[in-house]
């Protein structure tokens, strides 16, 4: 199983240093990937939560200057909220400057009013998601000479140079939790990234596409919040001590789970580090291979 950690460029507490420190700590303790938390304009009503947050594709870009090893990702890019020709071209440039290294997991996003906000169509965003992702494959698969005849987003004998340094481009997740959002993963995507609810609900989602799955690399990869040695803040968060925390994550990985993105509770930098550290050599060890 592989593991990757939630990066704090959301919420109240949110900084520069916060974040190149967890960064810089999750690349040390061996974890796989640090991923970013994407929003650009949530109403007041909508923004508890996420009003205070660093522009993923920014930071990624700063991120990437600062580690060596550490890939980097976004969960999730609400990606019709954005040009995806303009995401293409951003997310291959970052690819090439990190090294390749960038993950990228894309939803359809969940608030009307941040769609307003930005000048979007919420009700078409399903339809506009399915473009917006074959065009993204296009651009990294297409060569240097680009057409793509989309019935939202067409453009003719684009320039696409230089191209991504991973083959066929970034890794593409497709976020959510509905079966939608699964059927879509299946049908356009290396992967599928949900919240955590429970294993039997994972277990009983895989089943209804394992004949589609059959034979084909595909990455299941929950959202989840983890508290070793704390209590828990929420009712899904998984908590308990070392072996406890890695018996609840065997049971996801038993339905179907091959990748963990983990959110750590904390109230602080410090107290990040020290559930990072203590994860890093206690938990995921007994997981991994």
């Amino acid at each position: 199983m592989n593991f990757g950690v939630i990066l704090p460029n959301f919420g109240p507490g949110a900084s520069r240093m916060d974040l190149l420190d967890t960064a810089l700590a999750a690349e040390r303790l061996g974890f796989d990937s640090g991923w970013l938390t994407d929003h650009l304009a949530l109403p007041q009503q909508d923004a508890e939560r996420y009003g205070h947050i660093f522009e993923v594709l920014t930071t990624m870009g700063y991120l990437a200057a600062s580690t060596q090893r550490l890939r980097l990702g976004i969960s999730a890019l609400v990606l019709p909220q954005r040009n995806p020709l303009e995401v293409g071209k951003q997310l291959t440039t970052l690819d090439v400057l990190s090294g390749g290294r960038v993950m990228v997991a894309a939803g359809v996003g969940w608030s009307e009013g941040e769609y307003r906000n930005l000048g979007k169509d919420f009700s078409n965003r399903g339809e506009r998601m399915d473009e917006a992702i074959r065009l993204l494959r296009t651009l990294w698969r297409g060569g240097r000479v680009i057409s793509f005849r989309g019935k939202h987003y067409p453009f003719e004998k684009v320039v696409f140079s230089p191209g991504p340094v991973q083959s066929g481009g970034p890794t593409l997740w497709v976020a959510g939790e509905s079966d939608r959002a699964l059927r879509r993963a299946v049908n356009l995507g290396d992967g599928w990234h949900p919240n955590a609810r429970s294993p039997q609900i994972l277990r009983e989602k895989l089943e209804k596409v394992a004949p589609m799955l059959a034979g084909r690399p595909f990455t299941v990869s929950l959202r989840m919040r983890v508290a070793v040695n704390r209590p828990p803040k929420t009712e899904r968060t998984l908590a308990g001590s070392p072996d406890e925390v890695a018996d609840q994550l065997r049971a996801y990985q038993q339905a179907g789970m091959n990748y963990a993105v983990i959110a750590f509770e904390a109230a602080n930098q410090g107290e990040r580090e020290r559930a990072m550290r203590l994860f890093a050599e206690k938990v995921a060890p007994q997981l991994r291979g």
